[in-house]
C-alpha cells in the first residue's frame, strides 16, 4: 500500500510539472453512506483531502484527489450498532465542463481500506474479514464560483465486495453519496 501512495504521488508531482495548466485544492466535506444489504440504513460521515485538476483540452480536465473518508452503514432494528470503515481514497475522474462553472465528472476510484470496526452489543475489529481494496465508480457535478471555491455532489458506486466472504455469497457494496466544499489554491 505504500509502494502505491509513493508511485501516486510521484506520479502526480511529475504530470505538474510537466503541465502549466494545473490547479491543486482541498475539499471537506459530509458522507451518507450505506452498504448493498436489507439490513443496512445510511449513516452519516465525512471525507477530507486534496485535489489536482490539469486542463488537457478547453472543456476537459483531469481531475486526481486523495481523500480521507468514513463509510459504512447503521444497522436496522439494533441499537447504536454500525459498521464503521475509514478509506484513503484515490478517484481519478474526467472532468467535463457543461456551462461556465459547472462541471460533470466521472471515473474510477479505488480505496485502501484504513480501519474496519462494528459498535454495538458485539464491538469488535472487522479488518481481517473485508477486503483491504474497494473498487467504485464515481459519478457527479461541481460548480466552480468566484474562481476559487467549488461545491460539489457526487454519487460513488462500489463495485467490488466489502468483506473477502461473506455467509450466504451476498454482495455488500458501498454506497456513498458525497456533498463537499473546496477551495482552488
Amino acid at each position: 500500500m505504500k509502494k502505491i501512495l509513493l508511485i501516486t504521488l510521484v506520479a502526480l508531482l511529475g504530470i505538474a510539472t510537466a503541465n502549466a495548466q494545473i490547479k491543486v485544492g482541498a475539499k471537506a466535506g459530509g458522507n451518507l453512506a450505506t452498504i448493498t444489504d436489507e439490513n443496512a440504513k445510511f449513516k452519516l460521515g465525512f471525507h477530507i483531502g486534496g485535489f489536482a485538476e490539469f486542463t488537457i483540452a478547453d472543456r476537459i480536465a483531469i481531475q486526481p484527489e486523495l481523500l480521507f473518508s468514513t463509510q459504512g452503514a447503521s444497522i436496522k432494528n439494533v441499537d447504536n450498532a454500525s459498521l464503521n470503515l475509514s478509506y484513503l481514497n484515490v478517484p481519478v475522474l474526467l472532468k467535463v465542463k457543461l456551462t461556465e462553472g459547472l462541471s460533470a465528472e466521472v471515473g474510477p476510484q479505488v480505496g485502501f481500506l484504513l480501519s474496519a470496526k462494528s459498535t454495538g452489543e458485539e464491538s469488535r475489529d472487522l479488518k481481517e474479514r473485508c477486503k483491504t481494496l474497494d473498487f467504485t465508480a464515481v459519478a457527479g457535478l461541481s460548480y466552480t464560483f468566484a474562481e476559487k471555491f467549488v461545491v460539489g455532489a457526487r454519487y460513488n458506486f462500489g463495485l467490488t465486495n466489502v468483506y473477502k466472504e461473506t455467509e450466504d455469497d451476498s454482495k455488500l457494496k458501498n454506497s456513498v453519496i458525497q456533498v463537499s466544499f473546496g477551495y482552488k489554491f
